[in-house]
């Protein structure tokens, strides 16, 4: 695999297809790995992009028992692909159940044009490389983190260096899969271009309106990261280990004149922080916010892949919603201390949260809650734990989940360990939230699914109970937007 196939002088990236869970709203945002990966290497090599999900949206193909995948099919995708005529064409897996289409796809690529370089990254084909290079067409894995390896790859298919000394690249020599699994990380952050945004159908995004945990105040939302990795290990999130154990920081200056570009080139309202960790360096966190402030930014703005509730303040808080923040996703993952402690290895205080969630209310930021049940070993009782208290913190909203093994996660070793997985498990199924497929927890999966069920559904119509003007406020836009939503609630609630 040394020696030069051709030229590489245009590269196709592809968002794939998602599979999701029937009766949950699909969510679609512009896929920031990608439009930084594609900025990084646009001097290289001519880039164009296609995200799958946005472009076809309104197409759902069934995929088996209340699941389906919505995006493009096949043939449009592939027909693209010959449209294009690239040279490479590189898939991003962001979720495991993304990997079965990508694999499809890579076959087809192939059957098209069998000189085309297939690639895939993202962090399913970095824990997993072997297998996916073993049951798929695919010529090359990016491991990690992908700019560095990604850029070095296109040289080296160029003639300008060899693939086998290449980090974070898995590939096949001699028949044999061979896997450089050390990882070249950036840094400094400041060295990243912004994310070529601009080759996407940004309006698109806008029109279709269904971000991260599918709610917005403005059609007119972008999604930022300003870091990379996380300062802990919590035992059921593969991303810490995906971006290489260390916690990176954009400079602050840098992050205002992203929002600043949004706003003047996309002309923004709101943005999405949906980063590991926003506060992970509370000092940066402060310098930012109040820098929003200063520079009157005048963006509303939440975050909807949690907080580390642990790492906020009165003086933070406040700050925050001075900036614009109107709504604080708190990560507490489980109600039980036990379960904190022992099996999640997150630094949760509970008592300490609830007392931090009433500031929140206080100063009149609204509250969202990730928690998770079904962890490996889990009884009946520390469910049960988590649910009471889930309740007790009277959120606006809140996200139940079914615990789901992910590959390169401690629980999905410990798993494997206890006999739960097999070891020879794809974890293809992953990343659905709301089924039960593996006895995991004490609690056989049919009767976690109803506890689930009835759990979800009182928590989050609590506040229509106890706030109905508020419940309509906050669901009504949404709903008004996506009235396909209703119909997959009340199926969702019957189910």
């Amino acid at each position: 695999m040394d020696s030069n196939p051709g030229k590489i002088q245009r590269a196709l990236l592809i968002f794939p297809p998602v599979p999701n869970f029937r009766f949950t709203n699909n969510t679609c945002e512009l896929p920031l790995g990608v439009a930084s990966l594609a900025s990084w290497v646009k001097d290289q090599v001519e880039v164009k992009v296609l995200d799958a999900s946005v472009e076809g949206y309104y197409h759902l193909e069934p995929l088996g028992k209340n699941l389906i995948r919505f995006g493009l099919s096949d043939r449009e995708i592939i027909n693209r692909v010959e449209e294009l005529k690239p040279d490479l064409v590189g898939f991003s897996c962001l979720f495991s159940s993304q990997f079965p289409i990508i694999r499809k796809l890579a076959e087809l690529v192939k059957k098209l044009d069998p000189s085309i370089v297939t690639v895939a990254g993202g962090t399913h084909p970095s824990f997993l490389a072997e297998s996916c290079l073993s049951t798929s067409k695919l010529d090359y894995i990016v491991l990690g983190e992908g700019e560095l390896a990604f850029s070095r790859l296109i040289d080296a298919l160029n003639g300008k260096g060899r693939i086998g000394e290449i980090p974070g690249i898995a590939f096949r020599e001699n028949g044999r899969i061979r896997i450089n699994s050390r990882v070249a990380y950036l840094d400094d952050l400041a060295q990243l271009p912004l994310p070529a945004r601009e080759l996407f159908p940004v309006e698109k995004y806008f029109e279709i309106n269904a971000p991260m945990q599918s709610l917005s105040r403005s059609r007119r939302s972008l999604a930022i990261i300003t870091s990379r990795g996380c300062p802990f290990r919590c035992g059921f999130c593969s991303s810490t280990a995906h971006w290489g154990f260390c916690y990176r920081t954009s400079p602050v200056e840098k992050v205002i004149a992203e929002l600043e570009h949004l706003k003047d080139r996309y002309r923004i309202k709101e943005v999405k922080f949906e980063e590991d960790n926003l506060i992970g360096d509370r000092k940066r966190a402060k310098r930012l916010f109040q820098s929003m402030v200063d520079r009157k930014l005048d963006l509303i703005w939440n975050t909807p892949n949690g907080i580390a509730v642990w790492s906020l303040d009165q003086e933070m808080l406040e700050l925050m919603k001075q900036s614009g923040c109107y709504e604080i996703t708190v990560a507490v993952e489980s109600g039980d201390p036990w379960v904190l402690k022992n099996l999640i290895k997150k630094p949760v205080n509970l008592e300490k949260t609830r007392e931090m969630v009433k500031v929140i209310k206080k100063i009149g930021i609204e509250t969202c809650g990730f928690f998770i049940i079904g962890f490996p070993g889990e009884t009946r009782e520390q469910i049960m734990n988590t649910v009471n208290y889930a309740r007790s913190l009277e959120l606006d909203r809140c996200y139940l989940l079914i615990f789901t093994p992910l590959p390169g996660t401690p629980l999905a070793e410990l798993a494997i360990q206890t006999g739960s997985l097999p070891r020879d498990h794809n974890f293809e199924d992953a990343n659905n939230y709301y089924v039960t497929r593996l006895p995991l927890s004490e609690v056989p999966p049919e009767e976690l699914l109803k506890i689930h069920r009835r759990a979800f559904w009182s928590l989050n119509l609590n506040l229509l109970y106890r706030h109905p003007v508020r419940f309509f406020k906050k669901y009504g836009p949404t709903i008004s937007a996506h009235p396909e939503y209703i119909p997959k609630f009340f199926r969702a609630l019957i189910r």
